[in-house]
């Protein structure tokens, strides 16, 4: 069923977006799509459009690309636009007071995480390093700040034991899409009502090259935890004689022999079929998937078949 009656402004820019600019295309009038400029990628720098361009086209609807949503011109055109909502996933830039301002409804923005736990750019391997074992996804009424706005609806989405970043953000997009829409209907109903974020809060910064490095210094747990949220993007990494090697999956894994007096990062020793055991702060972690510098992924034992390491080498800086 679709509803005419709501004139709709979608803002969003990555793959997690898509699920969400598709539910409202099936609902609402989406009268434009608005998102990030297309940005050079891979070897050759080509200029590629983000994911929800890509499906915005796909749908034949409207496609904007403000380098500033500031900019007199873009804010002119949304007024022309006459959009009852503004509603906003992983967009990736602030939204001025005077763009929130614009819809009788308001700009709403979807969020990957119980707010006001886990705001900013990374919520989702956030809480898998946290070792969270529930997140979910918030809607919340958009304001200058940050992820600060009053809260319209939360649902709690429990964390597999094994999940990947990849794979929980998948599943909160699709959950997300669906509680998007909704949102959306109960705002025009008047039958949502705001409630004001309360609890603890902390803030989620972009993930800079060097944080993506392994630090072996902490726990077997903690490693474990980074290594599965940054799967399969932007991917852990540690050094190996110089030469990045990418950890896809690093599991904690019992080890007694010399594994308490052992050298943080230090190559203990192998399991068969699974791969080479590694010394952390506290407790070891078999790497079961990597990616060697210049190859493609692969499993734990294919990369000890290849004898790429040595017991008593030691990963890290």
């Amino acid at each position: 069923m679709r509803d005419e009656y709501m004139r709709v402004l979608y803002m969003g820019t990555p793959q997690f977006a898509v699920p969400s600019l598709k539910k409202l295309a099936e609902r609402f009038e989406v009268v434009a799509v608005v998102t990030q400029p297309d940005k050079p990628k891979g070897r050759g720098n080509k200029l590629t459009p983000p994911p929800v361009k890509v499906a915005a086209l796909e749908l034949g609807l409207p496609v904007y690309q403000p380098l500033k949503v500031r900019d007199p011109e873009f804010l002119k055109l949304v007024e022309e636009l006459k959009p009852d909502i503004i509603l906003v996933a992983a967009y990736a830039k602030l939204i001025p007071k005077s763009l929130l301002e614009l819809p009788r409804l308001g700009c709403v923005n979807l969020h990957p995480s119980l707010l006001p736990r886990h705001r900013g750019a990374i919520p989702v391997q956030a809480a898998i390093m946290a070792g969270d074992k529930i997140t979910g996804v918030s809607t919340f009424i958009m304001e200058e700040g940050y992820d600060t706005g009053a809260i319209l609806m939360r649902q709690e989405v429990e964390i597999a034991p094994q999940e990947s970043g990849s794979e929980l953000m998948e599943r909160l997009a699709e959950i997300g899409a669906d509680m998007l829409v909704e949102t959306a209907i109960g705002l025009e109903a008047g039958t949502l009502k705001a409630q004001p974020q309360q609890g603890e809060f902390n803030y989620t910064k972009p993930f800079k090259r060097e944080d993506l490095f392994i630090d072996w210094h902490k726990t077997a747990e903690e490693t474990a935890n980074f290594v599965r949220a940054l799967y399969s993007e932007p991917e852990a990494a540690t050094l190996h004689n110089g030469q990045v090697l990418k950890i896809g999956q690093a599991p904690v894994v019992a080890w007694e022999e010399d594994s308490v007096s052992a050298v943080p990062g230090r190559v203990l020793g192998q399991i068969k079929g699974q791969g080479y055991v590694v010394a952390t702060g506290k407790g070891t972690v078999v790497l079961r998937l990597v990616k060697p510098a210049g190859k493609g992924w692969m499993d734990g034992a294919a990369f000890m078949a290849g004898r790429r390491l040595a017991v008593g080498d030691v990963l890290g800086n």
